[in-house]
């Protein structure tokens, strides 16, 4: 008995992180999570960080308008990129914290 799994000829592995934007995106529970100090400020500045390695060139002409578009998805995106916008926007204000993500974000 031979054992071959075959699969459709559409089929495509995904990632847990691709996985994301087939299910439409944050959770509530995670969307609130956002909005705790710390985890709101690293998720926020990680999330500038990886953007900037995807888009290399671009990333400060067009970090706004995908901020944009990924908020326009479902509630419980806005709510997760407004905690996180909000305390890096906040933590950015003061000059410690600039330098802290500016160094966080060009690394």
């Amino acid at each position: 008995m031979e054992k071959t799994m075959l699969m459709p000829a559409y089929y495509n592995v995904m990632s847990q992180e691709e996985m994301t934007y087939t299910e439409g995106g944050a959770t509530l529970t995670e969307a609130l999570l956002n909005w705790i100090p710390p985890v709101g400020w690293y998720l926020g500045v990680m999330a500038v960080r990886d953007y900037r390695k995807k888009n290399p060139n671009s990333w400060i002409e067009t970090g706004l308008d995908a901020l944009s578009r990924d908020m326009n998805r479902s509630p419980e995106n806005l709510i997760r990129d407004a905690g996180r916008t909000f305390w890096f926007v906040g933590s950015c204000a003061t000059g410690v914290g600039l330098v802290i993500n500016a160094a966080l974000i060009l690394l």
